[in-house]
Order: structure tokens, then C-alpha cells, then sequence
């Protein structure tokens, strides 16, 4: 089998050693904008994405992505970039035998990736979501502020997040009151005091949407799993512990996945993430149509995500779930190569 990635995160480098234990025969080309991604370790082929690519219209794009697929005879493309776009030419990469991978339709992982709408539609489906209330600039969140008591049933300091993006940008935790006497080196980095988030969001020509929410303290879980055409093939959850992180099967967490991936019909190496309250209830956050960056821990497991889709594109599909049978600890270690 021969796979091509486009542009992708770091955390792609992992995905392709996981497909590579099961299919040592695999044959994987990447293209990215730097020669120094991690990526360039775990490819057999390394080719240039021009820069003026990200100003290329959507068809423009998808014809010069297929262009590449055709040229290295791959049999399936995996992106990353622009993948809601992507999707809408699906039919483009058919028609030459080519299979496009992407989560889903344009539309549904639009719509999977703008948190509050996503959310609402969740809840509205009995599952529990983080409760939030949606805004945008100063002059909302001033009013939501002045409303008094937003969430009495998670009473404690609040928090803010933009409405769709990656990697926590934009995560902060809001401060009505510092303790006398605190110094700036003894602020975490992700708090803010009420007032300078205030003026950050005033000195902001386009504010963009954003959710405030009670800040929950209890354990976050990151639930890893692989999907094809919505049947659930497997799940690996993690738990932050301190520096590191447990690997586990969770129930819900495998339910969970296994309810958003047969209501949006999904297909890849996803991830939804929730959050446990007071009262122990996991409260869904978000899922990505994409693979999270911490998807190479989970090949300390007895499970392999990227293993189980592949097999099922080939089809052969497990009749229940792959789950973790061991418990594992799993830490993170820098590593250093010459480019």
C-alpha cells in the first residue's frame, strides 16, 4: 500500500511508525513547506509543499494534491491540510483510484469542528457537554459577566477558549481577584486576571468567537480511537498524571466514540476529549477530525488505531472494538536528528 500525506503536524511521523508495525511494506510519501519536520523521519519520500499552495483556490488545491498522488501512484491520501475542503472532491481522487481519507463530508467536519454548535447538538442527544456560553469581543463578554452567576451547578473561577481550533491556542483561565502580593513569574501562563482579558479583547480589531465555561478541575481524558464509514474498530483513552499520562480502556469513553462515530458516519484516527466535574460525570468537549499529537503513546498499548483502519479499508474490520487489555504509563522524551 502507498499513502500520501499532505502537509501535516509533527504527530504524523507517530502515525506512520503505528502503520508501518503492522504493514512493513508500506510505502509512505509526505509533502510539507520544511525540510525539518519530524515527519522527514518517518517517510519513505519527503516532497516540497509550496507556500503559494495555501493561496491556491479549493479546486486548485485539490487538482495539484491529486496531481502528486498520481505522480507517486499512491493508493490512498490521508490530509491534514485543508482537509475540510478536500472533502468536497472526494469524488475527483475516486475517479482515478485513488482513496481520499478524510473524517467526513465538508459540511459535517465543519460542523464537528465549531465547538458550540457541536456541543449543543450533543447535548441535545443526552450526552453531557462542559457548559458554556458563546461570545465574541468585549463588549459580550461584559454583558455575560454582568449576568452574575453563569453556571451555579459548577460554581469556582471560569475559563475561556476560541470556538474552533487546536492545540488549547487561546485556553485561558480567568482570575476575578489575584492574591495579594503575586508576583507575574507566580502566574501560570494560561491565567489571566478579569481586567487585562478584558483590554486584550478591546485592543482586538476582529474578535473571534469564543466560549466562556466553568473551569473543571477534575480528570481530563483523551480518548484516541479509529473509525471507518462509522463502525468503531478501537480505543485507546489517556488520562494526564502529572508529566505523564495513563493508557487505559474507558468505558464511556469507548461508548462515547462509538455514538460520534456512527451519528456523523465517520471514517480516520480521531479524538474527542472530556472533562470530569464534581460530581464525576464526564462532560464531552470536543472531538477532532484529525489524529491528536499525543496518538504515538498510544502504540505503548496493546492496541494500534492506525493498524485497525487500514485493515478495515482492506477489509477486514473486528466484529467488537479493539481495548486496551494493560494499563500503561507513559511519559514524553525530546529527540534530536540532523536535518
Amino acid at each position: 500500500m502507498r499513502i500520501l500525506f499532505n502537509h501535516n503536524i509533527s504527530g504524523a511521523a507517530d502515525l506512520i511508525d503505528l502503520m508501518r508495525r503492522a504493514r512493513p511494506d508500506l510505502h509512505v510519501i509526505a509533502t510539507h513547506e520544511r525540510r525539518d519536520t519530524p515527519i522527514a523521519l518517518a517517510a519513505d519520500k519527503l516532497l516540497p509543499e509550496p507556500a503559494e499552495t495555501r493561496l491556491m483556490s479549493p479546486d486548485a488545491y485539490a487538482d495539484w494534491l491529486l496531481q502528486v498522488a498520481l505522480t507517486e501512484r499512491a493508493d490512498v491520501v490521508l490530509p491534514y491540510r485543508r482537509r475540510e475542503e478536500l472533502a468536497g472532491f472526494r469524488d475527483w481522487f475516486t475517479a482515478r483510484g485513488i482513496r481520499l481519507l478524510t473524517a467526513s463530508d465538508s459540511n459535517t467536519m465543519g460542523f464537528l469542528e465549531e465547538k458550540p454548535t457541536f456541543l449543543s447538538r450533543m447535548e441535545t442527544a443526552g450526552v453531557p457537554v462542559t457548559p458554556f456560553r458563546r461570545f465574541e469581543g468585549a463588549e459580550e463578554y461584559g454583558r455575560l459577566r454582568g449576568e452574575g452567576e453563569l453556571f451555579p451547578d459548577h460554581p469556582g473561577p471560569l475559563c475561556v477558549k476560541p470556538a474552533s481550533g487546536i492545540y488549547g491556542a487561546g485556553f485561558r483561565i480567568i482570575r476575578d481577584e489575584l492574591p495579594a502580593m503575586t508576583p507575574l513569574s507566580g502566574l501560570s501562563a494560561l491565567e489571566l486576571p478579569d481586567v487585562a482579558f478584558r483590554a486584550l479583547l478591546g485592543a482586538l480589531h476582529r474578535p473571534e468567537p469564543m466560549m466562556l465555561m466553568p473551569f473543571l478541575e477534575g480528570p481530563e481524558r483523551s480518548v484516541d480511537f479509529s473509525c471507518h464509514d462509522g463502525h468503531l474498530l478501537g480505543t485507546v483513552t489517556r488520562i494526564k498524571a502529572g508529566t505523564s499520562q495513563r493508557l487505559l480502556h474507558d468505558t464511556y469513553g469507548e461508548e462515547l466514540a462509538r455514538f460520534v462515530a456512527q451519528t456523523f458516519r465517520l471514517t480516520g484516527i480521531l479524538n474527542l476529549q472530556t472533562i470530569e466535574d464534581t460530581a464525576g460525570t464526564q462532560r464531552l468537549m470536543e472531538v477532532n477530525t484529525r489524529a491528536s499529537g499525543g496518538i504515538g503513546m498510544t502504540g505503548l498499548t496493546d492496541v494500534n488505531l492506525p493498524a485497525l483502519l487500514l485493515d478495515s479499508i482492506a477489509g477486514v474490520r473486528p466484529e467488537l472494538p479493539a481495548r486496551v487489555a494493560r494499563e500503561v504509563q507513559a511519559g514524553r522524551r525530546e529527540l534530536f536528528w540532523g536535518v
